[in-house]
């Protein structure tokens, strides 16, 4: 569902933007709401930044540390009486205020991370047959 929101923008503002939607081929209403959610975000997790990696996925992470996807799969992979803020901290080398905040991030953008998570596991899991595939080779007379 979409609301429809009247802006005014200053004029250099809305120049810059018209250049990158020519630059991009981006639609300019999926910039501005793009952008807006970005900062809310961030405005409601301060130790949080956005990285774009090579892939070109704007992704969320830690202002002085690792993307929040990292620390969720490293909460992920420790059950239990290991599942603590304290033990996550020792085996990432993290503060424990990093992996707090990356946790509420988390717990604030589930789809968001969970989805980035199974993307990444997917990759990798496509990354691996491929080498099985060619490592079958290897084998061949």
């Amino acid at each position: 569902m979409v609301a429809p929101t009247n802006v005014r923008l200053p004029v250099h503002v809305d120049e810059a933007l018209a250049e990158y939607v020519r630059n991009t081929g981006e639609r300019k209403s999926t910039v501005i709401s793009e952008a807006v959610s970005e900062w809310l975000r961030l405005r409601n997790h301060p130790q949080i930044r956005f990285v774009e990696p090579v892939a070109g996925e704007r992704r969320a992470a830690l202002v002085d540390g690792p993307q929040v996807w990292s620390v969720a799969e490293a909460w992920l992979q420790n059950a239990g009486p290991h599942r603590s803020v304290a033990w996550v901290a020792e085996l990432t080398a993290l503060r424990p205020d990093q992996i707090e905040a990356a946790l509420n991030y988390w717990a604030d953008n589930r789809d968001e991370i969970d989805g980035l998570i199974s993307r990444i596991h997917a990759a990798q899991e496509a990354g691996y047959a491929a080498w099985q595939r060619r490592r079958s080779l290897d084998s061949l007379a």
